[in-house]
């Protein structure tokens, strides 16, 4: 069938009411072609027909292709025509084999080239009109909304966008499951720059060269390259530069005895970032993509090569080009951080937010966009590349209740759902060694991270003391930052304290409880941290939660520990604290106000280690048994329900918890590892166990003992 009979035509039978594809064909005319005959166009090689032939192919790989109302992108259409790929030959049968072959047409594949194009050029280009960008922008605000809105569900797409994002400018960051082809889809986007755009650069970054080449990332748009320079019509040589990292169509022309570089000047380029996040600075580029994006070496590498590379795309204010950030579920290691840091927080970024349409009961986040397993799973896709979704995610389910069934330890099922997520909570999940409650904690710190909970629930504070009385004021002026993410490392380790809820007034001392762990030198780069605690209180909505926190260290120890006495003081407690640095007691014995410094607890210690013979007083000693003892604790805690919402759902503590450092440490506890908040929660949870935890604290706090001495010397001067 000759696509052309269609071009002019309306063709109700592509698609249909219900964004099922009927007919896909359509959109690979010129690959069953070449898969049938061996070329792409019978027409002698020069002639008027081969001219016109070429010429209305480069326009589609250009511009797009429309047809019976149903719209591609250019990049989407050279991808399916001219673009072999190794893939299963036949992908219904129960067994099969890869052959070199064009890619099929996949509905998630239609969601990914449209989203690159949105946020590349906006969504303008779903029309068929050439000066509809230029017209639409000349509308009024609402006018301009009505016209996006509708082009975008014209597309009738699988992700959901707002309205405010479809003018274009964003670059994009992508999360996938394993073999969905995505490495070819890039290649796709280089060869289709390569000979479509004169003097474009396309770079391809990734922290090692075995992401790009010999078998990797560059190789694949190589390939391309060699395909259609032998098959087409758009044949350029590439005499100057043809390297395995650096690719260029230009040749050399000797004018005058001068040799002078011609042609279309296009290039791709592949560079590493190990060890230089500014490999890219200074270039002008058409698309960026970082590939393997969790393998990105150390935490704050990405960041830094993403930031040292944004001026490529950028001519001052104007945006001349993208980049585009690619991460394989199950390939994530120490960059992964980064990545699903820039993930969970695109607009951060400069990269395009989705509604996250794919993780339960989030859809009111935002996301980068993402491919699940479930979307052109082998097997549950039909031939015109329509994904039976719904069946594949069911099958998924079903497979991990029976390895669960059979024995699959926790870590195992959560390393399944790396390398076949059925959402980003899944893809960007590192296999947790801890037992606290990983999925819930994953699903708070998205929240608190899209929402913005972090800044608008904390606040920074600068702690004084003014009369006798410790004030906490906000820090408005920048001057210090906290340090909220496990993941970054400023330069400025000071941090401030942060509080998400100040003090009750006059509140009965024990009700807050404080838990320190101290850093053990003077110089040094570990931190220390404290946690505040709060109570149950009559009278009070909110109980057992985290009020304060602080993380951070000073050049002299002694202003850590004035820190943990200021905040005691400010919240009417004393301070649990890890005793194996002998330097808080001292600083406390020095400014006598041992008072501050919480007793050892006993009852935890009686409990957890049989015939314990320590004996520090004040603080507590971390040994396997406690670190036993405090995990089950804070696990405890984490879970208990503290109210149910208007629809019936228990909130817990995790709800409450807005630091996005504490959801980071707790996701990623183990023991091998140093993390100083979960170290200052381990010591509130023992002074927690110490009592009960349905105490009420509605009476000050009463000293006993000085009331007695009062009394006693009372008694000593009255007269006989």
């Amino acid at each position: 069938m000759d696509i052309t009979n269609y071009k002019d035509g309306k063709l109700d039978s592509i698609r249909n009411a219900n964004g099922q594809w009927i007919n896909t064909e359509v959109f690979r005319e010129p690959a069953r072609h070449f898969q049938k005959h061996g070329y792409y166009v019978a027409d002698p090689h020069g002639s008027p027909a081969w001219f016109e032939y070429w010429s209305e192919q480069r326009r589609r790989c250009m511009k797009g292709f429309s047809v019976g109302g149903a719209k591609i992108t250019g990049a989407h259409y050279f991808y399916l025509n001219f673009c072999p790929i190794m893939k299963v030959e036949d992908m219904f049968a129960k067994k099969s084999k890869k052959v070199k072959d064009f890619p099929d047409f996949w509905d998630g594949d239609y969601n990914y080239f449209w989203v690159r194009e949105i946020a590349k050029e906006g969504v303008f280009s779903a029309s068929d009109d050439d000066n509809a960008k230029e017209v639409i922008l000349q509308l009024d605000d609402v006018a301009q909304a009505v016209e996006l809105k509708s082009l975008f569900e014209g597309l009738n797409l699988e992700v959901k966008v707002k309205t405010d994002y479809l003018r274009g400018g964003f670059n994009i960051i992508v999360g996938k499951s394993r073999r969905k082809g995505y490495s070819y889809k890039s290649a796709a986007v280089a060869s289709n720059n390569y000979f479509t755009k004169p003097n474009s650069l396309t770079i391809f970054g990734a922290y090692e060269k075995k992401f790009l080449y010999p078998k990797g990332l560059f190789t694949m748009a190589a390939n391309n390259i060699h395909f259609i320079n032998e098959h087409s019509g758009w044949s350029m040589p590439s005499d100057v530069i043809q390297k395995q990292d650096h690719v260029k169509a230009s040749y050399i022309q000797v004018k005058d005895g001068i040799k002078i570089e011609k042609g279309f000047k296009s290039e791709v380029v592949a560079l590493t970032f190990k060890d230089n996040p500014d490999a890219a600075r200074g270039k002008d580029a058409e698309d960026i993509f970082f590939e393997e994006s969790g393998a990105f070496g150390t935490p704050g590498l990405l960041k830094q090569s993403y930031v040292a590379t944004q001026d490529c795309v950028m001519a001052g204010a104007i945006k001349t080009g993208m980049i585009t950030i690619f991460g394989t579920s199950g390939d994530m290691e120490g960059g992964t951080a980064d990545y699903a840091d820039m993930f969970s927080r695109p607009q951060a970024f400069g990269l395009l937010p989705f509604q996250n349409i794919w993780d339960e009961g989030e859809e009111d986040s935002e996301t980068g966009f993402f491919h699940p397993f479930n979307w052109n799973t082998e097997g549950f896709y039909d031939k015109q590349g329509n994904s039976d979704a719904e069946a594949a995610r069911k099958l998924e389910k079903r497979d991990r209740e029976v390895l669960i069934k059979n024995g699959a330890t926790s870590t195992e099922i959560q390393k399944r759902m790396q390398e076949k997520p059925l959402g980003p909570a899944e893809a960007f999940a590192t296999v947790s060694l801890n037992n606290f409650p990983v999925v819930e904690l994953r699903r708070q710190l998205r929240r608190v991270k899209s929402k913005n909970w972090q800044e608008t629930k904390g606040t920074p504070v600068e702690l004084s003391r003014d009369g006798g009385v410790v004030k906490a004021k906000p820090i408005l002026d920048g001057s210090v930052a906290p340090i909220t993410s496990l993941y970054s490392s400023p330069v400025d380790k000071r941090g401030c304290p942060v509080i998400y809820e100040q003090p009750i007034p006059d509140a009965p001392r024990g009700m807050y409880k404080i838990g320190y762990d101290p850093v053990r030198q003077d110089l040094g780069s570990s931190l220390c941290a404290m946690v505040v605690y709060k109570g149950v209180h009559k009278g009070s909505y909110n109980s057992q939660i985290l009020v304060a926190e602080y993380i951070g260290r000073h050049e002299d120890t002694d202003n850590n520990d004035r820190v943990a006495e200021l905040l005691a003081d400010l919240y009417n407690t004393t301070i649990m604290h890890e005793n194996e640095v002998t330097g808080v007691k001292n600083y406390f014995r020095r400014i006598k106000r041992l008072n501050l410094l919480a007793a050892q607890p006993d009852a935890v210690i009686s409990k957890n280690i049989q015939k314990s013979k320590v004996s520090r007083v004040y603080g507590c000693h971390m040994n396997l048994q406690l670190k036993d003892a405090a995990e089950r604790y804070t696990k405890t805690w984490l879970l208990t329900v503290l109210d149910y919402d208007e629809n019936g759902n228990p909130v817990t503590v995790i709800d409450k918890i807005y630091s996005i450092r504490m959801l980071e440490e707790l996701i990623s506890y183990n023991r091998k590892s140093n993390y100083d908040l979960c170290s200052a929660l381990f010591m509130c949870m023992f002074q927690v166990q110490e009592e009960s935890l349905d105490k009420e604290y509605d009476k000050p706090y009463e000293n006993k003992n000085m009331k007695k001495l009062v009394s006693m010397m009372g008694n000593m001067y009255k007269k006989p």
